[in-house]
């Protein structure tokens, strides 16, 4: 009995997470189906050619630049903070771990709405690094979740006998922390750029004409009342692959607790 409900359960997960993305492929190669068939009569790059035509290569640039950068300005940003957070016994801890998670909390259209009315004063609308500095929002709470849960799982006499011996501060993090807390970014990185990539609301409001990222031209077939089923799955097909590679990569080189670390603690 125990068996088939295992069973039961693992088919119910994989048409849940796996059929939505086989139906996804299907629309993108197709070019004749017939809505009483399961399957495409004729397959073809007809919507890749039209969604390429349309200005996809832009939309890919955007969206694959943007996200490295976001990783880094976010690395840069959170791993001093994780260190001190991470390594010292500050009163203020719990405070400070809560403040970089309001982020994730707030919706993105209030934090839109509000970045609008600054932007737009400041004529920063459609501008690529305001855009990069808007998809930080998102991404640096998770980049430094991950990095402070890597800096919390060393031992503090590391650091001690490091200091004892002659390091300075700056020498033993970057000869010591940064290799120990290696797993943690890369994982922080992992979610970051994927935040990034995704990203569709802000980017919309304040990205706008200029910043077409591959979600907003996704936006284009399925606006409103319509959908162009065919270019809209092959827009996706860009979004799932690096999708695939990023869970590939988080099950090959890192750890459960790093993943983990990157969540919201009680």
């Amino acid at each position: 009995m125990k068996r088939i409900s295992i069973s039961i359960v693992s088919v119910a997960m994989v048409l849940i997470i796996f059929f939505p993305v086989f139906v996804i492929f299907e629309w993108a190669f197709s070019t004749i189906w017939y809505g009483t068939s399961l399957f495409p009569t004729q397959l073809g790059f007809r919507s890749f050619i039209q969604v390429i035509q349309a200005g996809l290569g832009k939309s890919l640039i955007l969206s694959f630049t943007i996200a490295p950068l976001v990783v880094l300005f976010s690395a840069l940003i959170s791993i001093p903070a994780a260190y001190i957070i991470g390594t010292k016994d500050i009163k203020s801890k719990k405070l400070i771990e809560n403040l970089f998670l309001i982020p994730l909390i707030v919706p993105p259209i209030v934090s839109g709405i509000g970045i609008l009315s600054i932007y737009t004063q400041l004529g920063l609308i459609g501008n690529y690094m305001a855009i990069v500095l808007v998809h930080m929002i998102g991404a640096t709470p998770y980049m430094f979740r991950s990095v402070e849960a890597s800096f919390e799982s060393i031992d503090p006499s590391i650091e001690e006998a490091a200091r004892v011996l002659g390091a300075t501060r700056l020498r033993t993090i970057l000869r010591i922390y940064l290799p120990l807390v290696t797993p943690g970014l890369l994982s922080g990185s992992v979610f970051a750029f994927s935040w990034s990539l995704n990203e569709f609301l802000l980017t919309l409001l304040l990205g706008l004409p200029n910043i077409v990222t591959l979600p907003v031209f996704l936006y284009r077939y399925v606006g409103g009342y319509y959908i162009s089923p065919g270019p809209a799955s092959a827009i996706s097909v860009f979004l799932i692959v690096p999708s695939l590679f990023i869970v590939y990569l988080m099950e090959k080189y890192i750890k459960s607790e790093y993943v983990a670390g990157a969540g919201i603690k009680g």
